[in-house]
């Protein structure tokens, strides 16, 4: 009973950000079922690998331990047996093993690397490392792979991240004063060349202020981090943010929250961001602690909804096929449909050709449709839209007037012949005047259809009479029409 009660809470806690509806820089994320549940207040989610036959997690269960858990589908999670990792009785994590991260070794026969921070007896932090043939028996590596301020300096959340075969690269949390003041936390990155074995100094990568960090790779190459941070005057972290880098080192916030917590959440500790196992959506895995208790959850949450950030072209003229366009976003499932939508209407492209999750192109038509700005949406094979508002407008094309034996002789019979082309059906007035300005026939007034109509002056006025000799101007309004064109009597 206890449990349900908590797991119901933890999922309302999150469920109002699902329920905002605005569109996003970056894709939020949507609260799924608990992962698993423990009794302990001390165990927290640090990293996930894909593994053959499925995923592995990895969690710290206290100070001292580090355990894990395996699954097939990134849901249905089953601790294993043993501990992977735990601290040693004379060694730099004497005290305790805080964070990790587990990253792909480079060595020739494959195997894993994890790196961990360890406190020693003095409180001193430092990265340190262990490796694995199988993931589950792990061998501690000598000498320290980071600190901060010689140790001084406050080490938390790791993300490590493969850039190639031999460079790595660790994303973490410290102090920017090297100290332990938990509003001056921000994400530093560190490089090595040598497979992950020496890091360089690390650097400030983000200067907001984070607790947990995870990185992933973008479909366009670039690397996203995503970041666990307080409100303004809180030290609770109750959101998760992001933030970009084309080369991985200097990152952009992006706008908005990915996922955020109530009071009644004790706030975000640990952080994995990793592929879904359709690929084109991410899973996020946190875990909290239910306010007002010591029951901890590891939870995760899926990007659904699509994410438009751009679609081109941004103005086509009424009237036309086959019009070519081309959509980037995230979160594109196989087979979405790309849809416009003016008010109460919404017609679709009539094709979408999906190049990944980030980019579709097609073509549309605006035969007989509404002229007007429209929303562009995305929608998935589930039915879940994404929208950019504002995106296309469908233009009415000008009318235009052509005149024929504008130069005439009234007194020998002569017109002249003027043929309006419209695009949309609507009122169309055309008058003649001297060149002056005074009025000197109405030719046309009423509804003219889209298409070419004809009409034809002979010259006189309404009352019969010839008019003078001269230059006369007929100005022709209707439908994005208005125009004037030049019309020369000679008797």
């Amino acid at each position: 009973m206890l449990y349900n009660t908590l797991r119901r809470a933890l999922l309302g806690a999150l469920a109002a950000l699902a329920c905002s509806g605005a569109a996003e820089a970056a894709p939020s994320f949507t609260a799924e079922e608990t992962v698993f549940f423990s009794r302990t207040s001390s165990m927290s989610v640090q990293s996930v690998v894909t593994v053959p036959g499925g995923f592995r997690m990895y969690v710290t269960s206290g100070p001292y331990r580090v355990l894990s858990a395996t699954c097939t589908d990134q849901v249905a999670w089953g601790l294993e047996s043993g501990i992977r990792l735990t601290t040693s009785v004379v060694a730099n994590d004497v005290s305790s093993i805080t964070y990790l991260s587990v990253v792909a070794s480079t060595a020739v026969g494959g195997g894993w690397r994890m790196y961990y921070v360890g406190i020693d007896a003095g409180g001193l932090y430092r990265v340190l490392s262990a490796t694995s043939t199988d993931g589950l028996a792990w061998g501690k590596e000598q000498g320290t792979r980071l600190q901060n301020n010689g140790g001084q300096g406050f080490i938390g959340s790791l993300s490590g991240f493969s850039v190639s075969n031999t460079e790595r690269r660790l994303y973490y949390v410290a102090d920017r004063d090297g100290l332990n003041n938990a509003s001056r936390y921000a994400v530093f990155v560190a490089t090595s060349g040598d497979g992950g074995l020496n890091f360089g100094p690390g650097t400030l990568a983000l200067s907001a202020n984070a607790y947990a960090v995870s990185a992933t790779t973008m479909t366009s190459g670039k690397t996203r981090i995503y970041y666990t941070s307080p409100l303004t005057g809180s030290t609770t972290a109750s959101q998760v943010l992001s933030a970009t880098a084309s080369d991985g080192l200097s990152f952009t916030s992006e706008s908005d929250v990915r996922l955020s917590t109530t009071a009644s959440v004790s706030g975000f500790r640990g952080l994995v961001v990793l592929r879904s196992t359709d690929s084109f959506r991410w899973r996020m895995y946190t875990d909290y602690i239910i306010g007002g208790t010591t029951e901890t959850f590891i939870s995760h949450a899926l990007t659904r909804t699509p994410v438009v950030e751009s679609f081109s072209p941004a103005a086509v003229d009424k009237g036309r096929t086959g019009v070519p366009y081309t959509l980037t976003g995230e979160i594109f499932s196989p087979t979405p449909t790309v849809s416009f939508v003016l008010g109460a209407s919404t017609y679709n492209a009539t094709t979408v050709v999906r190049a990944d999750d980030t980019s579709l192109s097609g073509v549309f038509d605006t035969l007989n449709r509404y002229q007007g700005v429209y929303n562009v949406a995305v929608v998935n094979a589930d039915g879940r839209p994404g929208f950019l508002s504002n995106a296309l407008e469908i233009r009415l094309p000008p009318g235009s007037v052509t005149m024929l034996d504008n130069l005439f002789r009234p007194t020998k019979g002569g017109t002249t012949k003027a043929t309006v082309e419209l695009f949309e059906a609507g009122e169309v007035t055309a008058r003649l005047y001297t060149v002056d300005g005074n009025l000197v026939a109405t030719l046309f007034q009423g509804t003219m259809p889209a298409g070419q109509t004809q009409f034809t002056w002979n010259g006189r006025t309404p009352a019969g009479s010839v008019v003078a000799s001269g230059v006369y101007l007929l100005n022709v309004v209707g439908p994005n029409l208005n125009t004037t064109e030049r019309v020369v009597v000679v008797k």
